[in-house]
């Protein structure tokens, strides 16, 4: 024979190169079976993650929170909260609210959880304190958060510059 088969002719291997051929078709399969099944199982997580997702809560009227800025508590009280349509209030709304006994007014963005209050004197008017943060997803079962940067411009409401707060509903 010339090394040319003809139809019907079945070329017998040697034996280890019978082993070698099926070991590596076996290395093959269980490769793409491998890469398949963490195709599949990283769609299922994307998939899931996109489904469960959290966004910051769509209206703040109405809560009570614990506020701790600059080694100092207060309970900060949001009595209410804008709608859109009123000027000013195509992404974020109004927000009235009392620190203690002081009067906040501010801004709430529901989209992004942005949040930024002023703390104005009972007496004066004038602001002492600029409350700037952002809001926690809102997860069933789980309390909501704020955290951000307070500026102090009155000295009677502790050294002046720029401090951490945190925030429990």
């Amino acid at each position: 024979m010339t090394g040319i088969m003809s139809q019907g002719e079945v070329k017998k291997l040697p034996e280890s190169e019978s082993i070698n051929f099926y070991l590596k078709k076996d290395t093959d399969m269980k490769s793409k079976l491998k890469t398949t099944s963490l195709a599949i199982a990283a769609a299922a997580v994307l998939t899931a993650s996109g489904a469960a997702s959290a966004a910051p809560p769509a209206n703040l009227g109405g809560t009570t929170w614990i506020v701790q800025a600059n080694q100092d508590s207060a309970q900060l009280d949001i009595t209410n909260q804008g709608g859109p349509g009123a000027p000013g209030a195509a992404t974020c709304r109004l927000i009235i609210s009392t620190i203690g006994i002081a009067p906040i007014r501010g801004w709430y963005c529901p989209s992004t959880g942005r949040i930024h209050f002023l703390h104005k004197n009972l007496g004066s008017g004038n602001t002492v304190r600029v409350f700037t943060g952002n809001l926690s997803d809102d997860v069933v079962g789980q309390p909501l958060y704020m955290a951000g940067t307070m500026m102090v411009d009155d000295a009677a409401f502790g050294d002046l510059g720029e401090f951490n707060f945190s925030a429990v509903q």
